[in-house]
């Protein structure tokens, strides 16, 4: 630990962070409630910023007329904002900046979080490039959320990352078919190959419900993978495993049963049950 987390408090817009943060990505805001108090706030923001570059990627309008200049557009902005430091009077930024002015989180990690969605948009060519953009950007999110709470230390950050990766396969298990409405991809390339699609052909809906549960069948997989190698370690400090929690909701997502239409029931009391009680044992 450092003494980061006493500096983290001063961000304005606290009240303003915490709804947004609700009401874009309730799984993230749910297990940020858990994480110690004082990097409670860096985490909405972090929360707020991860919703702003899933949006730039989430732009089926855009696609058919640019493809995916649009969305790189737009991730490049926040790029930008990294490297210039100006915020350009938008809440979220000003915030962010001030995060990483403070030393609370990384630049590295958050550009690897726009590097991430930037990738996604160019194409995933194999699993080694869909691996990466998934640590990166859903695994990202968590390991900045453990630097806020002032973790420093390289293996337990990676155990971290695995865990966000976790969370990040759960959720395309549970909402595929919701994120290729949206005009998304996050698959490999060979990988929909395998299974006789394209990165064309899944975003305009023609792929078979044998296609959608063979990809779900792969994430799955790789799910497990990551979570033996998180299994490989020492018990997490419960404070670290915090900043992890999603993955409790990802293993969920895993296993659990999604019907014929390719949709999952809504999140319920069991749901916020199981993130609890992971805390309580201090183990996934």
């Amino acid at each position: 630990m450092t003494g980061q987390m006493d500096a983290c408090p001063p961000v304005a817009g606290g009240a303003s962070f915490l709804h947004d943060a609700r009401r874009a990505d309730p799984d993230r805001f749910f297990c940020a409630l858990f994480v110690p108090p004082a990097a409670r706030l860096a985490a909405m923001v972090l929360i707020a910023f991860n919703h702003e570059c899933t949006r730039a990627v989430a732009t089926p309008a855009s696609w058919a007329v640019a493809g995916p200049m649009a969305g790189l557009i737009r991730l490049q902005w926040w790029r930008d904002v990294l490297e210039s430091g100006n915020a350009q009077r938008h809440d979220t930024a000003v915030a962010l900046l001030d995060l990483l002015g403070r030393g609370v989180v990384r630049r590295e990690t958050l550009e690897g979080i726009i590097t991430a969605r930037e990738c996604e948009l160019d194409g995933l060519p194999d699993r080694a490039a869909w691996q990466a953009s998934m640590l990166d950007g859903a695994g990202g999110v968590q390991v900045a959320m453990a630097q806020a709470a002032g973790f420093a230390e390289s293996t337990l950050l990676a155990r971290i990352r695995l865990m966000g990766g976790i969370y990040g396969v759960g959720a395309l298990v549970r909402y595929l078919p919701a994120v290729l409405r949206a005009g998304r991809c996050p698959l490999p390339e060979d990988a929909l190959a395998h299974v006789g699609l394209t990165r064309d052909g899944l975003r305009t809906g023609q792929a078979t419900s044998a296609q959608i549960a063979t990809l779900r069948d792969g994430l799955r997989q790789q799910g497990r993978e990551w979570l033996d190698m998180v299994r490989e370690g020492p018990r997490l400090p419960r404070a670290a495993l915090a900043t992890g929690l999603p993955a409790v909701l990802g293993l969920r997502d895993m296993r659990g049963r999604v019907d014929g239409d390719g949709s999952a029931s809504p999140r319920g009391v069991g749901d916020r049950l199981a993130v609890m009680g992971a805390l309580l044992r201090g183990w996934v």
